[in-house]
């Protein structure tokens, strides 16, 4: 339900759009073959795996055979209620802004950069490093894995990988790819680098640039309630998803002055309070 709750009212109708033309397309193709099981049977199947490859290209949250080798859960930081995560950065007038919120309020996150932005700001990238942030790799570019073999991703995340490097000083292990889009070719890159993957529990689209108020409650919907604190005082926190950037757009994106101001909103609520006081509420 609560996923639900953080996907916005439009993205649900595109959904069920799509699943609803692929339905009335496959009944049809059914219907057309409805005088041979067996080829009815076969194309059933056949569109079942398609579909179900599709999806798992597609969804962040359908990790179904990765390796552990090749995964990576973020760490929970102490005392936080959520794993807050930025891609796309970092962008000046962005990042920046975020650092300076993470920071006042004592809370840590993640940031997973684009190279060709990370060579254009590194002071954003050490100042990440300083502060006891997480550093990990969102690629050379923002391009999808899809119709790209194995040998050009193994290329392009290596060079990738290879200048963050030389910028933060530091081995660089954690990847998360475009929108969390992933194939065949993309794994076997992952597995030639030895990148482990990173993906998210909730995005909340912010990218789609909706009020800060609208955005607030989204991030508030991913908080693990009241009574599932006390229930699991050391539960880990899900990992949401927000962007201090725009896919390969170098400047402030449309979104960024809602982002940071439902983030400002968010963070004071971030900290998980003592147990004690947690059952006193009950």
């Amino acid at each position: 339900m609560r996923a639900l709750q953080v996907v916005p009212n439009p993205v649900k109708v595109r959904v069920v759009r799509i699943l609803g033309s692929v339905m009335a397309a496959l009944l049809l193709l059914l219907w057309l073959v409805r005088d041979w099981p067996l080829g009815a049977l076969g194309l059933a199947i056949g569109c079942g795996a398609i579909g179900g490859y599709v999806g798992w290209c597609r969804w962040p949250r359908w990790r179904w055979g990765i390796s552990a080798a090749n995964l990576s859960d973020l760490p929970q930081p102490p005392g936080q209620l959520v794993r807050l995560t930025f891609d796309d950065g970092p962008t000046a007038g962005v990042t920046d802004v975020v650092l300076d919120l993470l920071a006042e309020h004592r809370v840590s996150a993640s940031f997973f950069m684009l190279v060709k932005k990370a060579e254009a700001h590194p002071e954003l990238v050490k100042r990440v490093l300083a502060e006891g942030h997480i550093l990990g790799l969102h690629g050379e570019d923002h391009r999808l894995p899809f119709f790209r073999s194995a040998l050009d991703l193994t290329e392009s995340l290596g060079r990738a990988r290879a200048k963050l490097e030389q910028i933060a000083g530091q081995r660089i292990e954690l990847y998360r790819p475009s929108h969390g889009a992933k194939n065949l070719a993309l794994l076997q890159a992952v597995r030639t680098l030895g990148l482990r993957l990173c993906f998210w529990d909730y995005g909340v689209w912010d990218t789609d640039a909706p009020p800060s108020e609208v955005l607030l409650a989204r991030l508030r919907a991913t908080l693990p309630t009241a009574a599932e604190r006390v229930e699991s005082p050391q539960q880990i926190g899900p990992v949401v998803l927000l962007h201090d950037g725009l896919g390969d757009l170098p400047e402030i994106p449309p979104h960024a002055r809602a982002m940071t101001e439902a983030l400002g909103a968010l963070l004071p609520q971030m900290s998980r309070p003592p147990i004690s006081m947690m059952r006193e509420s009950q």
